[in-house]
């Protein structure tokens, strides 16, 4: 009788630990952003998404708006906390293709 109670709570309690969700590993980010506004003294960032959405909400910490240099019409990603403050923000740095091989040999340009 005991072990089918304790097979019971088992297979209750199973279930449910499987299915916990570790809440400090979620963050949304914006990917290809831009930059419209940055309020030094409000501490906050207005941004437009890749789906045209604008964005203005607070960061978390006066340091991400002095770790790069980012400016009004940059292309960033923006990383966003659970609380809806900007966590992080990155630059999006160009990067300069190289030619590429032309199937018979020679390059061109891109």
């Amino acid at each position: 009788m005991m072990l089918r109670v304790i097979l019971i709570v088992a297979c209750c309690l199973f279930p449910s630990l499987q299915t916990t969700v570790r809440t400090s590993d979620a963050a949304t980010s914006f990917a290809g952003s831009r930059i419209m506004a940055i309020d030094q003294d409000q501490r906050t960032i207005t941004f437009k998404t890749k789906d045209g959405q604008t964005w203005t909400l607070p960061v978390t910490e006066p340091e991400v708006l002095n770790r790069q240099q980012i400016a009004k019409g940059d292309q960033v990603t923006i990383e966003i906390d659970l609380n809806d403050r900007i966590s992080n923000v990155v630059k999006v740095t160009e990067v300069p293709t190289s030619p590429r091989p032309d199937p018979r040999g020679e390059y061109e340009d891109r």
